[in-house]
């Protein structure tokens, strides 16, 4: 910022320009967002591997490494449809 004032300074007086001040970073999720977001797309992902199979040893909850009650309580907690994935 110094620098940019230095080479557009016109006059022998310093002056920075006051919008440079309020610049601001690259707009972001909110980390529980984040988070939120990425538990999602591994059930998701999970579940598109099982072909919808949430119990069992080779459903999506053993994938995941959760019990099977507490993956179907996500899936109701983040809205997924997992009627989806099923395959037959």
């Amino acid at each position: 910022m110094i620098e940019r004032s230095v080479i557009l300074c016109e006059s022998d007086t310093f002056s920075i320009d006051e919008s440079w001040l309020s610049a601001t970073g690259p707009a972001r999720r909110p980390l529980s967002q984040e988070m939120t977001s990425q538990e999602k797309e591994l059930i998701e992902a999970a579940l598109a591997e099982c072909k919808g199979c949430i119990s069992g040893a080779s459903g999506a909850a053993a994938k995941l490494g959760m019990p099977p009650s507490t993956l179907d309580s996500k899936i109701r907690s983040l809205r997924i449809d997992k009627r989806r994935f099923y395959i037959n």
